[in-house]
């Protein structure tokens, strides 16, 4: 078999966490090497089976496996109990996951390397994507992660079923800009309390709404869109106000037609009233709003805030209007924000908020890149942030970051709470880390301060030393 093209790593061992683990795992493996044969994509899955139960089978012999390799080829890298037993807190925490990964990373074979999780899905059009090889050196590839139902089909339906339940059943997305429910597609409103009005839906790029005393709002990313059906002679006016990572200059924004042309802007700065005029044909479908900002680093806060938005609704169009036109209404003095705890901070560079949620589920990098990086930190603690903070660290060593959209998508087949990261099991996890007594890494105290540091010093953090990804041992390794 030639040289694969793409490399996936994945950490496992045979102790059905989370429940139904290795039908979870099954359909991971399946929908992969049956895609691969769909689309020739040249690539080799890579399992760490760390820290194997002296109990359970082996995973090479617990799973199901083709005939032959074909486009895929599957190897398992075994870390024994030994091995593992020489870290901090192996007693409690039984899969050490980013050292794991490192592993498989540090044994690959491809030119590029995708880190991902054993119940992971990918639609038809990111593996089709995939073998269009156009994946560059220098990037660092993420994507939203949407959660399915775990009632999957049996493997002998198929995996067109499989990926048809996978788009049917969606329960939840995370988003870089957020946590969101997922029952309208695109949509991610909240009906209750949404500072948007009746034939006003907001979509990607729009952060969760925000409360501070009487006011609600949504900080707008660098785009935004909007989904609309708009009543006859009707414009929308929305209520803004230009944030902290703006300073005090004013802040260009535009409106962008579903053509992705610049069909409208305005120069904004303080507290404001703006109004979109609309074609008369406009009568339906979705525009994007998109600021021009100065990405001024705040701390602790990590997002970038130049613009949120306090309501849309719509009003009468100024009479004679005949196309797209972005005015400003009005304009009053805004919140001084250098008297919040959102004020910009001084000296940080190359600022950016990066897509790190779900990340341990998708990070693509070439394979030259992740040895660049030495891997993941290699703390051994409960894995939150870790992949987080590697995401920083390849954006300060140059790296850019790409974000893969709809219609390409990765699934996640949901698990027992609190086994990973649920909103409903949140509290559950916590229990059970807090009753283990292992640490974990506090966001504010420990995550936001590395950031803070890169930040400062525009350089990445590297955590591991040349031995990285168990470097120095020799691991067993079998082929199915």
């Amino acid at each position: 078999m030639a040289q694969p093209y793409l490399s996936v790593v994945v950490a496992a061992r045979n102790d059905n966490h989370g429940g139904n683990m290795l039908g979870r795992m099954q359909a991971f493996l399946d929908s992969w090497m049956e895609q691969c044969e769909r689309y020739g994509l040249t690539s080799e899955i890579v399992v760490v089976e760390w820290n194997p139960p002296a109990q359970r089978p082996r995973l090479a012999d617990a799973l199901r496996w083709p005939d032959s390799a074909g486009q895929c080829a599957v190897r398992l890298v075994e870390v024994s109990p030994e091995v593992h037993a020489a870290f901090p807190h192996s007693a409690a925490i039984p899969l050490h996951q980013m050292i794991a990964k490192n592993a498989g990373i540090r044994r690959s074979h491809g030119e590029y390397v995708l880190a991902t999780n054993l119940d992971i899905v990918f639609s038809p059009e990111l593996m089709r994507f995939l073998a269009e090889r156009r994946l560059e050196h220098g990037a660092m590839y993420r994507m939203d992660r949407y959660d399915v139902s775990s009632a999957i089909p049996e493997r002998t339906a198929g995996i067109d079923r499989l990926l048809e339940h996978c788009q049917s059943h969606v329960l939840r997305v995370f988003a870089n800009e957020g946590l969101f429910g997922c029952e309208g597609g695109e949509l991610r409103s909240d009906e209750e309390r949404d500072i948007a009005g009746a034939g006003i839906g907001l979509g990607r790029g729009w952060m969760p709404v925000e409360r501070q005393d009487d006011l609600r709002y949504r900080w707008i990313a660098s785009e935004g869109r909007v989904i609309f059906q708009r009543p006859a002679g009707m414009g929308m006016a929305m209520d803004a106000e230009v944030g902290p990572s703006q300073g005090s200059e004013p802040l260009l924004v535009e409106a962008l037609d579903e053509a992705g042309a610049v069909v409208a802007a305005a120069s904004v700065e303080g507290h404001c009233r703006l109004r979109l005029v609309f074609p008369d044909a406009a009568e339906s479908g979705a525009f994007t709003l998109r600021v021009h900002g100065r990405n001024l680093a705040l701390f602790p806060e990590l997002r970038l805030l130049h613009l949120r938005v306090q309501e849309l609704r719509w009003e009468a169009a100024p009479v004679g209007s005949t196309g797209w036109r972005l005015d400003v209404v009005e304009t009053r003095p805004g919140t001084d924000w250098t008297r919040t705890w959102q004020a910009p901070a001084a000296g940080m560079h190359n600022a950016a908020y990066l897509h790190t949620n779900a990340a341990g589920d998708f990070t693509l990098l070439a394979r030259d890149d992740w040895f660049r990086m030495r891997g993941y930190p290699e703390f051994p603690i409960w894995p939150m942030h870790i992949d987080a903070l590697f995401c920083y660290a390849a954006h300060h060593a140059g790296m850019r970051e790409v974000i893969l959209r709809d219609p390409m998508r990765m699934f996640h087949i949901e698990h027992s709470s609190g086994a990973g990261w649920t909103p409903e099991g949140e509290d559950e996890r916590n229990a059970r880390v807090e009753r283990l007594r292992v640490p974990v890494m506090d966001y504010n105290a420990d995550f936001a301060k590395w950031v803070q540091r890169m930040r400062r010093l525009n350089a990445p953090a590297i955590f591991t030393l040349e031995n990285w990804g168990l470097g120095c041992e020799e691991l067993p390794e079998r082929r199915v």
